[in-house]
């Protein structure tokens, strides 16, 4: 795996991690109610939810390429047309209204359990990794080393992210309020998605 992949893998993920979602809510809404650490601790707990599907993804990706070219060639599509069909549902998507989540306990280990319990019940996690890796892995020549750098990249692309949303949690609250910007904010990133989506099905 080249270091130019590995750069373009951590930059895409940055842009996805942004992208509003249940589990960026459960963060913001932990960081206002609880302050910044039970806030960053959920997000661990979320980034380890989004490991497990990370390495189920790639173990799946890599004995499809290996075994099954052409139904690889199928699940590229259909990666595609899933990632295409949560831009369009962003896209058009209200604002999310904060503090409307669920109840989440006051200590750090029930906010890491949450955060990984919020991940793993969460299978689109998978189909997201099913249909973004193929972009910037060869998924027929995937190493174990491949496997840890990719996981190295992701989960800290996802950690700086999940840092900067807990400790701007009191700051964003009142942009979120505001029907316009979340409006823009779902505009931006459906857009985002359903772009990828198209070069996903079409690489």
């Amino acid at each position: 795996m080249t270091a130019s992949a590995l750069v373009g893998l951590f930059a895409a993920t940055l842009i996805f991690a942004i992208t509003p979602g249940p589990g960026t809510l459960a963060v913001i809404s932990r960081g206002l109610s609880r302050g910044f650490g039970p806030s960053f601790v959920l997000g661990i707990g979320l980034t380890l939810g989004d490991m497990i599907y990370l390495w189920a993804a790639m173990l799946s990706l890599g004995f499809i390429a290996d075994h099954a070219g052409d139904l690889f060639q199928w699940v590229r599509w259909l990666g595609g047309a899933y990632l295409v069909w949560i831009g369009i549902q962003t896209f058009r998507s209200p604002p999310a209204i904060m503090g409307d989540g669920q109840r989440i306990g006051s200590g750090w280990i029930k906010s890491l359990i949450a955060g990984c319990a919020i991940s793993c019940t969460n299978p689109k996690v998978m189909l997201f990794y099913l249909g973004f890796l193929p972009v910037f892995l060869d998924m027929a020549a995937l190493t174990l080393a491949d496997m840890l750098w990719v996981s190295l990249v992701i989960e800290v692309a996802l950690l700086i992210v999940l840092f900067g949303i807990s400790a701007g949690a009191h700051r964003l609250r009142p942009l979120l309020a505001r029907g316009r910007f979340g409006v823009w904010i779902n505009r931006v990133a459906g857009t985002t998605m359903g772009g990828v989506g198209v070069v996903v099905a079409s690489t």
